[in-house]
């Protein structure tokens, strides 16, 4: 049996659009100069894996109504699946309107892992969304075992995990992510550079099962590294440390929302008086205090929070209170911190 690199082979195979589909009658009754705009913009973000979000793109920004009448039209809609046939008549007009000219042809490179030859179009489209389509330094076997869901290291041991935990915190700034990298948007917004850095960094890392048979769960583990406050610690202010607008955090907990706001571009001030009191919130937005109790569970701690929600109800001002546990989930802190502030 001849062996068969999937480093060196496409993906999707090879593209073989039938063109007639771009003479469907019925979707060119209400298709626009805004859809082919949309293939051209897919082209130009994705290259030649463009057609993976056409549908989806092309159902955003069309009347459910259009979408509904032309299915019950179209005969071939009950020969094909109705999204399937957008995707065709699409590729088949882009294919015909020259569009696709746009489209560069794939690279063969050197992984950065492995160091192994392969081309780009071998990684598919989840890996691809993930990472940037001018950003692809890895074959699909290393990134696989990298940043798919579930993948990781399963014999390590809890002095490993630590300092891996620790090791990533200090490279990102702030505080990880469950699973940092498993996430479709948890490279967004890197630069090549340091893409490749993290990604080479993930290499080594333990999986969630085996954190969670250590620490039981991401929220301990981190706490146990020294990342996440404890409210059994002395209550300090933590490390000082910059967020990337340039205030002045006293924990990676508090950077982590102050660079959520600002990537948001969210106006926020630091360390804000309450009224008639001596004590500061962490944030203020708009009319809302923000609060990063990160020593919950501290006597003394726990004092002063109870002081500053009672200057609140006292002077009826709206307090958001985020917890350590808040920030294990960006998409949760992002929408926590957008529907109490915005």
């Amino acid at each position: 049996m001849e062996y068969r690199d999937e480093r060196l082979e496409s993906a999707y195979g090879e593209d073989k659009i039938d063109l007639s589909f771009a003479n469907n009658k019925y979707i060119l009754k209400w298709w626009s100069k805004t859809h082919d705009e949309l293939i051209f913009t897919l082209i130009q973000k994705l290259q030649w894996h463009w057609f993976c979000e056409i549908h989806q793109k092309v159902e955003d920004i069309t009347p459910k109504e259009v979408i509904k009448n032309w299915v019950k039209e179209d005969p071939i809609c009950k020969e094909y699946v109705w999204y399937n046939v957008i995707a065709y008549f699409a590729e088949a007009r882009a294919k015909i309107k020259g569009m696709t000219k746009d489209i560069r042809k794939p690279k063969r490179k050197k992984c950065g892992i492995c160091q192994q030859d392969f081309n780009e179009d071998s990684l598919g489209y989840p890996l691809v969304i993930r990472l940037g389509i001018d950003d692809l330094d890895f074959c699909a076997p290393c990134l696989k075992n990298i940043i798919y869901p579930n993948s990781g290291i399963d014999d390590y041991d809890e002095k490993k995990i630590i300092k891996y935990l620790k090791e990533l915190a200090n490279i990102l700034q702030r505080v990880p992510t469950q699973g940092f990298g498993e996430r479709i948007g948890d490279l967004h917004g890197f630069t090549k550079k340091e893409k490749f850095e993290l990604i080479t960094f993930m290499k080594n890392k333990p999986s969630i099962t085996r954190i969670k048979y250590f620490f039981g769960s991401w929220f301990k583990a981190l706490i146990a590294a020294g990342i996440l406050e404890d409210g059994t610690r002395k209550n300090s202010r933590g490390i000082q440390c910059l967020a990337k607008d340039g205030d002045v955090c006293y924990s990676l907990g508090e950077k982590t929302i102050d660079d959520l706001l600002y990537s948001l571009k969210i106006k926020h001030k630091k360390e804000c008086y309450y009224p008639e009191s001596n004590y500061r919130s962490d944030f203020l937005v708009n009319d809302v205090h923000i609060e990063y109790f990160g020593l919950a569970g501290n006597k003394e701690y726990d004092k002063k929070t109870k002081e500053k929600i009672k200057l609140c109800k006292m002077h009826g001002l709206k307090l958001l209170a985020i917890y350590p546990k808040d920030l294990l989930s960006y998409n949760k802190l992002k929408e926590k911190i957008t529907e109490a502030a915005l």
